[in-house]
């Protein structure tokens, strides 16, 4: 990570957060502001990926700030040693196909190990700072539900990062 890219003002984790919510499997959400604006994703898996995802106009240098949470919906089945991935990396174009490869230019990244009981949320906030000019791909992951879901999760949102005084359309 490049140190004067990020700037993480504050982050609030929470797990083992019992739900009152119904149905099965893992609801991911994705959240960013910037500069008057906001957009949503809410979760999809990889085995239906596809669809438009929401753009999101940042200026560079200015504050992202970014939340996401998943919930395990199921009333019954934990998830043992899933991985949530979230990353902020440059891409071709808005509304690339899939997620690009990451190396080590990406411009923010965060991993940690949960245990999924029934019922139980996890959850960030944090802020980071807009990155040079170009298109990035904000994305919270799963990694390991594959193996108790047969497909991981994701929310994405594209970011759309513009030098100051320009025109934003």
């Amino acid at each position: 990570m490049k140190a004067s890219r990020l700037f993480l003002a504050c982050v609030l984790l929470q797990a083992g957060v019992p739900l009152g919510a119904q149905g099965d499997g893992l609801v991911v959400e994705l959240q960013a502001r910037t500069d008057g604006q906001q957009r949503t994703a809410s979760g999809s898996s990889t085995a239906g990926a596809g669809g438009t995802r929401p753009v999101l106009t940042a200026t560079a240098g200015h504050n992202v700030s970014v939340q996401w949470s998943i919930v395990n919906q199921d009333k019954t089945a934990g998830l043992a040693d899933v991985t949530v991935h979230c990353f902020l990396t440059k891409e071709n174009a808005i509304g690339q196909g899939g997620a690009p490869p990451l190396g080590s230019d990406v411009t923010y990244e965060s991993a940690l190990v949960m245990d999924f009981e029934p019922q139980a949320k996890s959850a960030a906030d944090f802020v980071l700072q807009a990155p040079e000019p170009g298109n990035y791909l904000l994305r919270v992951e799963t990694v390991g539900a594959l193996k108790q879901h047969g497909h991981e999760h994701f929310a994405a949102i594209d970011v759309r990062v513009v030098r100051a005084g320009e025109k934003k359309g």
